[in-house]
C-alpha cells in the first residue's frame, strides 16, 4: 500500500509531500511505514484502544516522527495544513451518514494545501453483495474471529456482528470472548465522485487495484472479485479560499 501511495504521489504531486495525514489510521501499520520512508506523519483515529496499540508499535519500531490524534473522521482538527491525506482499509465506508461524509471531505479540503492530494479506498458494491453475504470465520495465531453480516442493497447499509475468541496469554486453556457491531455504508463510485466535486476536489484517477489498473465498466459489481477501489483526488482551491462549508 505504501508503494502504491508513493506512486500516486510521484504521478500527481508537483513536489513530494512532506506532511501527511493518515485518517482512520487504526493501529498505525501504514502510518509507521510511511514515517519510515521519511514522511512527517499524523495518524488520526477515533479509537483510543487502536491508538494505544499504534503508540506501542511506534515505540517498538523506534519511530518518532508521528503525531497521534484521537479524533473522529468527520470532526477532526489539525494544527495546520498538510501536503497530502491518505485513508485506507475502507475507512470512508464507516461514515454511514452522508452528512458525515460531506463534513469529512470538507475538512480534508480545508486542511490540504492548494493542489494537495487525497488518496483513499472504498469497498466496492460487489463485495457487499457477494462476499459479505455469508458467514465468515478467521483464525490467526490464537484468535478466532467470526462474523455475520446484514446488508440492505437499497440503503447501502451493512452491519457486521463480530465475535472474537482470544486465547489467554497466561493460561492457554482459557479463551475470552468479545463481541462488537460495526457499521458501514456502501458508496458507489458515482456518489463518491459527486461528493468529491461538491467538496472542491478534482478526481485524478480511479483504480481497481494497487497496480494502478484503471477501474473498468462493470468492475464495481464484479461478483466481489475486487477487494477495494482506490481513488486519487486533488484539492482545488486558492490561498484565499474559504472553509468550503465548514
Amino acid at each position: 500500500m505504501a508503494d502504491f501511495i508513493e506512486r500516486v504521489f510521484d504521478k500527481y504531486c508537483r513536489t513530494r509531500p512532506e506532511l501527511v495525514l493518515d485518517l482512520g489510521c487504526g493501529t498505525g501499520t501504514l502510518t509507521l511505514e510511511m514515517a519510515r520512508r521519511g514522511y512527517d506523519m499524523t495518524g488520526a483515529d477515533n479509537s483510543p484502544e487502536m491508538l494505544a496499540r499504534a503508540r506501542e508499535n511506534a515505540d517498538e519500531a523506534g519511530v518518532e516522527n508521528v503525531l497521534w490524534l484521537c479524533q473522529d473522521m468527520s470532526a477532526f482538527e489539525l494544527y495546520g495544513t498538510v501536503d497530502a491525506v491518505i485513508s485506507t482499509c475502507d475507512s470512508v465506508n464507516y461514515l454511514t451518514d452522508r452528512r458525515d461524509l460531506r463534513r469529512c471531505l470538507a475538512l480534508i479540503h480545508n486542511y490540504l494545501i492548494p493542489d494537495g492530494v487525497f488518496v483513499f479506498d472504498i469497498a466496492p458494491r460487489g463485495k457487499y453483495r457477494h462476499v459479505y453475504d455469508r458467514d465468515i470465520v478467521i483464525e490467526d495465531g490464537g484468535v478466532y474471529c467470526g462474523w455475520q453480516t446484514e446488508y440492505n442493497d437499497k440503503t447501502g447499509l451493512a452491519r457486521f456482528y463480530l465475535t472474537y475468541f482470544v486465547r489467554d496469554i497466561d493460561d492457554p486453556d482459557v479463551w475470552r470472548r468479545y463481541d462488537e457491531v460495526q457499521r458501514q455504508r456502501c458508496y458507489t463510485v458515482r456518489v463518491i465522485k459527486n461528493e468529491l466535486a461538491r467538496a472542491g476536489f478534482e478526481v485524478l484517477a480511479v483504480y481497481r487495484d494497487t497496480d494502478m489498473t484503471p477501474l473498468a465498466d462493470g468492475d464495481e459489481d464484479n461478483n466481489g472479485a475486487l477487494d477495494r477501489i482506490h481513488i486519487a483526488a486533488r484539492v482545488k482551491k486558492t490561498a484565499s479560499s474559504g472553509n468550503n462549508g465548514l
